[in-house]
């Protein structure tokens, strides 16, 4: 679990403190793969057992641009309160590996990493489908009877 926290605190303070060019956008992105991350879901679970089918893990707007999804993903539960919940079911915040919440991203969205909240990280929607893709195949070698690794980075 500390290995866990260290992760997060890692990713945290990477967003606080990288240089806003490729390297440090890399740097960043390989962080938040391997990180562990807090997500808003619409019904409770908690985080071990198999989640439900009809479980939906909750998604906000590209800031002024409205039309465009972005999956909501925190460094911590305190950052997922910026996140303003009217009447909506989205209040079950839940710790879970971050390859398993980009295998959530839902075709053409992309990922907002502490929305409302800093230090703030924002996931094209392209880039977004990179991840989720090099998650599941990520997802498929861990499988028994999974591909072998592949020779990529």
């Amino acid at each position: 679990m500390n290995e866990a926290v260290n992760t997060a605190n890692s990713l945290e303070t990477a967003l606080l403190t990288t240089e806003d060019n490729l390297e440090g956008r890399r740097k960043i992105l390989q962080l938040l793969f391997d990180a562990r991350v807090y997500v808003v879901l619409d019904q409770p679970w908690d985080g071990r057992t198999l989640p439900s089918t009809d479980m939906h893990l909750l998604l906000v707007s590209d800031g002024k641009n409205s039309q465009q999804a972005m999956l909501a993903l925190f460094t911590s539960r305190e950052k997922c309160a910026a996140v303003p919940k009217g009447d909506s079911l989205f209040d079950h915040p839940v710790e879970v590996d971050a390859k398993w919440a980009l295998l959530g991203v839902p075709e053409g969205a992309g990922i907002l990493v502490n929305p409302n909240s800093a230090p703030a990280f924002r996931v094209t929607p392209e880039l977004a489908a990179e991840l989720r893709a090099i998650a599941q195949r990520h997802l498929e070698q861990r499988l028994p009877g999974g591909a072998a690794p592949s020779a990529q980075p």
